[in-house]
């Protein structure tokens, strides 16, 4: 996703630009998302390898239906039903896979970290000019609510930025004799603005996340129920008269997707 240098803080929108379009969102929107995608009962795969196996498997099996297209064409099935099915899963191949979204997710995440140490970075900074003005036991001191700062969690410390820029601003006239500057208090405003974005952004990998899971299982789906409903037709045709064509339609429906090993005792 390309992201358009675009933050709204009256509205609290942010712009994206995707495959053509630009896609518009709010923090409502994007926690609503987020609330939907965890409400949403979870969508199972009815199958039980992987994706790329998914894939390999309905083109295999698509040349063995082209092979016997004659056959197939008794029950309805023609090239172009074929051709449909190939599609469905030439897509599902270039859709993004949930290791990439993750990745997505993992960098958002590793981001915002940063920045937050950053911004924590930036509060101490100012601190320690308030420190040499004010007993850290005072009112004063204790209004810029810094107590235990590094465990604060992400929702916390955007509060606490903005209390400490606001305070210094407050008392900057006691205190630019020890050394707060304003310069000092804005870059603890704006690394407070970035922390911020990059929450936003945070959530939005999360909730896109979530949507693109649950789509491509959902796609993944509709392609196996087609591919087994061809298939079992497939058997049926050749089940009573050639078995080699026959095995040509079996599918195992196992985490390999070869046949499951025979015990012995």
């Amino acid at each position: 996703m390309q992201f358009i240098e675009y933050f709204d803080r009256s509205s609290f929108c942010k712009v994206f630009y995707k495959e053509g379009l630009f896609k518009f969102y709010t923090l409502d929107s994007i926690n609503f998302k987020i609330s939907k995608a965890m409400k949403k009962k979870e969508v199972l795969r009815d199958y039980s390898f992987a994706d790329s196996k998914l894939v390999t498997t309905a083109k295999e099996k698509v040349a063995f239906m082209r092979r016997d297209i004659q056959k197939f064409e008794a029950f309805r099935i023609d090239i172009s039903d074929l051709e449909e099915l190939e599609t469905a899963v030439d897509d599902f191949s270039d859709t993004i896979t949930d290791i990439e979204a993750l990745g997505d997710q993992v960098e958002s995440t590793e981001l915002k970290d940063a920045k937050a140490e950053e911004t924590r970075e930036s509060i101490r900074k100012v601190m320690a000019h308030v420190a040499l003005k004010f007993e850290d036991t005072s009112t004063k001191y204790r209004k810029f609510g810094t107590e235990a700062l590094s465990h604060q969690n992400d929702s916390e410390l955007l509060i606490t930025a903005k209390r400490v820029y606001r305070m210094g601003i407050i008392y900057l006239p006691e205190l630019e004799e020890h050394g707060l500057t304003q310069e000092l208090l804005d870059g603890v405003l704006r690394v407070r603005e970035e922390l911020d974005d990059l929450l936003v952004d945070q959530k939005i990998s999360i909730a896109e996340r979530d949507s693109l899971q649950q789509e491509r299982v959902e796609e993944g789906n509709a392609i196996f129920k087609t591919l087994m409903s061809y298939t079992t037709t497939g058997m049926s045709i050749w089940e009573s008269s050639d078995v080699a064509k026959y095995n040509d339609y079996v599918i195992y429906n196992t985490i390999s997707g070869e046949a499951p090993s025979e015990l012995t005792l």
